[in-house]
């Protein structure tokens, strides 16, 4: 049994409100919950627990970065999180990406969104710590170190896009100058879903059903 004194301590504010608003505050606060979870399912958030790409063109302000990727040479090895999370441990890399995450979601709910989205100091520090990681032969080449000036300076003292500007995104570009990705995103697009138009579908299976008949 606790001691009155600790009882009147732990109860002396007590969070259930007195009888008469009992009913506004039980009203108030499932709105607060259901709006919480109508929030959750409207964005998806779910999908960002994934490494899958398409989670980040979610919200649309990432259509450049997203399309400059899957023309690039990274598709095929890397996807966003390889890059630019952290991936020395899973709590550490999930808590960069709720952090990273929660500041994408308030410049974009604010449409503070710069018209060139440019890395901060700690995704930069991200993403050349993953960069060594996944070419440190390349990085830590002992066969070079010996006829290259400065070789290790000019792989460590810098970032390696200073040198690589176009891996993987490209040149830089304004959310303005890359088109609208045409790729079904399949967080809001049906299964039964095609970029082909229902017309020209037809005409192809008729062409394909003419030719098989001759």
């Amino acid at each position: 049994m606790l001691p009155s004194r600790h009882k009147r301590f732990l109860f002396k504010y007590s969070l259930i409100p007195p009888k008469k608003w009992r009913s506004v505050a039980t009203f108030f606060v499932a709105i607060i919950v259901g709006m919480g979870l109508f929030l959750i399912d409207f964005s998806n958030a779910s999908s960002y627990l994934s490494d899958d790409p398409q989670a980040c063109v979610n919200c649309h302000i990432m259509q450049p970065q997203y399309i400059t990727w899957t023309h690039s040479s990274h598709r095929e090895v890397a996807n966003c999180n390889a890059c630019h999370v952290p991936q020395g441990n899973v709590f550490n890399k999930y808590f960069f990406k709720a952090k990273d995450g929660m500041n994408h979601a308030s410049i974009f709910t604010a449409r503070a969104e710069a018209e060139v989205i440019r890395a901060l100091p700690p995704s930069v520090e991200v993403i050349q710590n993953n960069c060594i990681r996944c070419h440190q032969d390349q990085v830590t080449d002992a066969k070079l170190a010996s006829f290259v000036v400065d070789h290790v300076q000019n792989r460590t003292d810098r970032t390696c896009w200073e040198c690589h500007r176009d891996v993987p995104h490209g040149k830089v570009r304004s959310l303005s100058a890359v088109g609208a990705q045409i790729e079904p995103i399949r967080e809001y697009t049906p299964e039964d879903y095609s970029v082909v138009p229902k017309w020209l579908r037809q005409s192809m299976d008729e062409i394909s059903t003419h030719d098989e008949k001759k």
